[in-house]
């Protein structure tokens, strides 16, 4: 009885504590940044103590807190946040490292907002994606509207506009499944600092600097730029969607190989860690350069030569 009385008094502290965050979410949007990666830690926190069974009775409390509180509209929000703090903290409570706790939170993530969109498309007959993209279309027509009015020539603009829209319309796959990615690091990453403040057992990731991609998705990149330099498929075609948002994955992968060998680098030399932040902003401003390092760090090892010159 005094164990089922616990449970029922952290389910009720973990309910409120998710009305909390989703009231401050939805009627206090400056707080919008901090409270949403935090709405799926009550779950967590509770499946951290307690079996499924039980964590099962709290989310489903939460998504009728959630309609009380924010209509039928925030129930969606709820459902995924859900499922996000029974993923982190299941994956936490029976082991699983911190690359799997990431990678299954990123997943959930990714099947539940497609999930979503597809109901968004079928329920509300709304298209998100083509309603971003037809933005594009009006910044397009307004650019070269003002051009026109200025007296300059739009032809090689209109050109160079129309060439941009359909190349973000080909990678939209994969600058969702990215986006997807990191919203899920983001979640990861507080939820599983404020469990280790509280003293449960939370893995670790290996450090940053020395994350290592293997040598064969250079190859494979080698390939694919070769494959799209020979062939020059035509845009909207099933192989130039393919090829392009493969690259461009592969692009965000070496941009991150080639952070880490800066931060390397820098930590190599011992220079202070306020410097990784211009140093971040400079490599995202020359990302090609940034993935070139990339590319020639899993191609030669460049740390092993920077290690080697700090100790001669």
């Amino acid at each position: 009885m005094h164990d089922q009385a616990r449970k029922i008094t952290h389910g009720a502290m973990m309910i409120a504590l998710f009305a909390i965050l989703l009231a401050l979410t939805l009627y206090v949007p400056i707080f919008i940044i901090v409270t949403v990666p935090m709405l799926p830690l009550p779950v967590t926190l509770y499946r951290l103590r307690y079996d499924r069974t039980s964590t099962f009775a709290v989310m489903a409390a939460i998504v009728l807190i959630s309609l009380i509180i924010g209509g039928p509209l925030s129930v969606p929000t709820a459902i995924v946040m859900a499922l996000i703090g029974l993923i982190i903290g299941d994956t936490i409570r029976t082991g699983k490292s911190k690359l799997y706790i990431f990678m299954a939170t990123g997943l959930t993530l990714l099947i539940s907002l497609t999930v979503l969109y597809l109901g968004t498309v079928w329920l509300v007959k709304v298209n998100p994606v083509e309603q971003f993209m037809a933005s594009f279309g009006t910044v397009q027509q307004e650019v070269l509207k003002t051009l026109s009015d200025m007296g300059s020539s739009t032809r090689d603009v209109e050109k160079m506009v129309a060439e941009s829209i359909a190349y973000y319309q080909t990678v939209v796959p994969s600058l969702f499944i990215l986006a997807v990615f990191i919203m899920g690091y983001l979640f990861v990453m507080p939820i599983m600092a404020i469990a280790a403040r509280l003293h449960f057992e939370v893995p670790k990731f290996a450090s940053f600097t020395n994350m290592r991609l293997p040598f064969a998705t250079v190859a494979v990149y080698m390939v694919l730029l070769l494959v799209s330099i020979l062939t020059q498929a035509e845009q909207g075609t099933t192989f130039y969607l393919m090829e392009a948002n493969a690259i461009l994955i592969f692009r965000f992968l070496f941009f991150m190989q080639g952070l880490a060998l800066i931060y390397f680098a820098l930590q190599t030399m011992k220079i202070s860690g306020i410097v990784k932040v211009p140093a971040t902003l400079l490599a995202m401003f020359l990302s090609p350069f940034t993935v070139m390092l990339g590319v020639i760090d899993i191609a030669i090892n460049v740390r092993a030569w920077i290690a080697k010159d700090k100790r001669g």
